[in-house]
């Protein structure tokens, strides 16, 4: 049972870095519209299955409320830009309907501009390319207990005003980079929450 345990434990703890390393925004939502034209019919499936889409795919990552108000006041061109691509599978119309499942891909860059044009409070990750590794200051920590030492690691980062960008991850150790600026914001604030930043030949070591 407590093999069980710590198995479910590093799995959760997986998951939850792995949610952090990558943001996969696809959607699929099944139409089926009735109006004056095929072509009518058409537009308005196209526009309500990407509402659907954007409203599903962000709502994990933002405050629903403020999404919803979002797409009530943004307009179909402007939700069409934060769209990358898009696909229709099983797709039939008539002289008046029109229904298929459509899928779409969000452009997350995107997607976290327009909801901060429209102040959704939100916390998608941005995909902006990383500081050159030649700028960048390496860390490694070994997690004794995966899911609430990474907890607390990323509280104190937070607290601190630093992003952790997760580089690898191998069994419960996790490594991450940092820039000069915010290696000594961490290196602080580490210091004053109980843990050690032990310096090593590439970077440092985290302990407790």
């Amino acid at each position: 049972m407590r093999m069980n345990k710590i198995i479910c434990a590093f799995v959760g703890f997986a998951l939850v870095i792995s949610a952090a390393l990558a943001v996969e925004l696809t959607g699929t939502s099944a139409v089926n519209v009735t109006s004056d034209t095929a072509a009518e019919a058409k537009t308005k499936a196209f526009n309500t299955a990407r509402r659907d889409v954007i409203l599903r795919e962000l709502r994990n990552y933002a405050n629903t409320e403020q999404l919803a108000a979002a797409l009530n006041e943004s307009t179909n061109e402007e939700l069409m830009n934060i769209i990358s691509s898009s696909s229709i599978n099983a797709e039939k119309s008539s002289a008046t309907t029109y229904s298929a499942n459509i899928s779409f891909v969000i452009d997350g860059d995107a997607a976290k501009l327009w909801m901060e044009k429209y102040s959704v409070q939100n916390w998608l990750p941005s995909s902006t390319a990383p500081v050159p590794v030649e700028n960048m200051v390496s860390f490694s920590v070994a997690l004794l207990q995966p899911i609430a030492d990474w907890a607390d690691l990323n509280a104190v980062a937070r607290d601190a005003g630093v992003d952790l960008a997760v580089t690898k991850i191998v069994g419960n150790t996790v490594n991450f980079a940092l820039n000069r600026k915010d290696t000594e914001k961490l290196i602080g604030a580490l210091r004053m929450n109980g843990w050690r930043a032990v310096p090593a030949v590439d970077g440092f070591i985290i302990r407790r």
